[in-house]
């Protein structure tokens, strides 16, 4: 197989693994929002209603039944005090666990929560263009899973009212896996936009790492990563 016919696989895979990536995270936002708007007077506070939690909850579950890529998916809110509320952190978080699916239980600890405080972090603050997701990492979540991951986000709104993110986990070592699977050529290096990198064919380069493009020529860029061919 010719340089350029597996570079062309790879990119193949890298896109289908964005495609779903994204096209998840948007859809979760999506459902979530409806969920939330069909409650009368919707606003942050109705992200506790019992029965709009147990519908948010089946939208999660099935994201990461329909996603191959994903290990964990979820909703994270930040609710402000008001004089009828105190303030409130949720984070609505599933994965992936023995060939099933997992409830994580922070949300239970307030404690817990206000030190985690998401509003503090990369995925939890952007917003990005309709019909995208905002992407962030790799970096080592010691939240859910002491593991390498990128995490895709989307923020949900009601009534111009900001109501917390949507957002899909990938193990980085699963992204590995896959572009392992497929034909490559030698001395491959995928970074996000920042150059940090997230998946080497070259155990010289390491996940994390930022990669310097001198000696590197890019073959492939999108909206969330650069595909970088090392000249050895």
């Amino acid at each position: 197989m010719s340089s350029s016919t597996s570079l062309s696989a790879l990119i193949r895979k890298i896109d289908d693994i964005t495609a779903c990536t994204v096209d998840s995270t948007v859809a979760l936002a999506r459902s979530i929002h409806e969920a939330i708007s069909r409650v009368q007077k919707a606003s942050a506070e109705v992200v506790l209603d019992p029965s709009v939690r147990s519908t948010v909850q089946q939208h999660i579950k099935r994201t990461l039944s329909d996603n191959h890529y994903c290990s964990g998916a979820g909703f994270a809110s930040h609710i402000e005090s008001t004089a009828a509320t105190k303030e409130y952190w949720l984070l609505e978080w599933w994965y992936k666990k023995d060939n099933g699916l997992s409830q994580a239980h922070l949300d239970l600890d307030q404690a817990t929560q206000q030190r985690l405080d998401f509003r503090t972090f990369e995925w939890f603050k952007h917003s990005p263009p309709a019909g995208k997701a905002y992407i962030h990492g790799p970096y080592v979540d010691y939240i859910c899973n002491i593991s390498y991951t990128l995490t895709s986000a989307v923020p949900v709104y009601y009534n111009e009212q900001f109501l917390g993110v949507a957002a899909v986990d990938l193990l980085v070592s699963q992204i590995e896996a896959e572009l392992l699977s497929c034909a490559h050529p030698d001395y491959v290096i995928l970074t996000n936009l920042e150059n940090r990198i997230i998946f080497s064919s070259w155990p010289r380069f390491r996940v994390g790492e930022l990669l310097s493009p001198a000696n590197s020529r890019v073959v492939y860029q999108s909206d969330y990563f650069i595909l970088y061919h090392y000249q050895n």
